[in-house]
C-alpha cells in the first residue's frame, strides 16, 4: 500500500512529469479522508498509464477496480476525441465517489461505469471487445482470472497492465508472509509467472513502489 505522503524522489518525479491538479487533488483528498488513499495508483503510475494509451493508440479500456476514479481520470484524460473507459467496481459507495469525481474532472462523457462482480461484469463486457488495453487494479488474488479475460478480449498488440503485482516487495519472498492472505500470495505469484512465461503475453514489471506490469498481447 502506498504511503498518504509521497517520498522525495516520488515528489521530484511527480513534480516533473505527473503534477495533479485541482481535480485529481480533490480526488486524492477524499481518499485520505476516507482512509483508502494508497489502495489506488499514484501521480507517476498515473503518467505511465497516460503514455502507455499515447503510445499504443489505444481507444477502448477496461478498468477493472475504480475505487474512487483517480486512475480512471489519468487514463480518460489521455484518450482520443473517439476513445472510451469502461470501470468496473463492485463497492456502491466507490461508484458515487467515482461518478462526482468523474463529473468534476470534465471526463464524465468518455467513461462508462459498471457496477457489480468484476467477474461477472467482464462476461457481460466481452462482446463490446476486442479492447486496446486493460488496466487490473482490483482483488489481488483473482489476478490469473482477469488475465484469462484479457488474454482473450484484448485484441494482439494490445496491452495488459496491472498494478501492484510486487505486492509490497512480498511476492519475492520464498514463503508467504504475514501480511498477505494464502491466495494473494500464491495467485500473484501465478500472475508473475503466466505473463513471464506463457506465449501470449510478451512483458515485464516496471519497479514502481508497488510493481507495475506491462505486458502486450501476443
Amino acid at each position: 500500500m502506498r504511503s498518504a505522503e509521497p517520498t522525495i524522489r516520488q515528489k521530484y518525479v511527480d513534480g516533473l512529469y505527473a503534477a495533479e491538479d485541482e481535480g485529481l487533488r480533490a480526488i486524492r483528498d477524499r481518499l485520505v479522508s476516507a482512509g483508502r488513499w494508497g489502495i489506488n495508483i499514484g501521480a507517476n503510475e498515473g503518467k505511465i498509464l497516460q503514455f502507455l494509451i499515447s503510445l499504443s493508440n489505444a481507444k477502448k479500456i477496461v478498468e477493472i477496480g475504480t475505487l474512487f476514479g483517480y486512475s480512471g481520470v489519468w487514463m480518460a484524460r489521455s484518450l482520443p476525441a473517439d476513445g472510451h473507459l469502461w470501470t468496473i467496481e463492485r463497492d456502491h459507495e466507490a461508484v458515487r465517489q467515482a461518478r462526482k469525481a468523474f463529473e468534476d474532472c470534465g471526463v464524465v462523457e468518455k467513461i462508462t461505469q459498471v457496477e457489480g462482480d468484476a467477474i461477472d461484469m467482464l462476461n457481460e463486457l466481452s462482446p463490446l471487445g476486442p479492447f486496446d488495453l486493460v488496466f487490473i487494479d482490483a482483488n489481488k488474488s483473482a489476478y490469473p482470472q482477469y488475465l484469462e479475460w484479457a488474454a482473450k478480449c484484448v485484441r494482439p498488440g494490445g496491452l495488459i497492465v496491472a498494478d501492484n503485482t510486487l505486492l509490497g516487495g512480498h511476492v519475492a519472498e520464498s514463503e508467504k508472509p504475514e501480511s498477505l492472505s494464502r491466495a494473494q500470495y500464491t495467485e500473484m505469484r501465478r500472475f508473475n509467472d503466466l505473463i513471464a512465461n506463457d506465449p501470449r503475453f510478451f512483458g515485464t514489471i516496471l519497479p514502481t513502489d508497488e510493481g507495475l506490469t506491462v505486458a502486450i498481447r501476443r
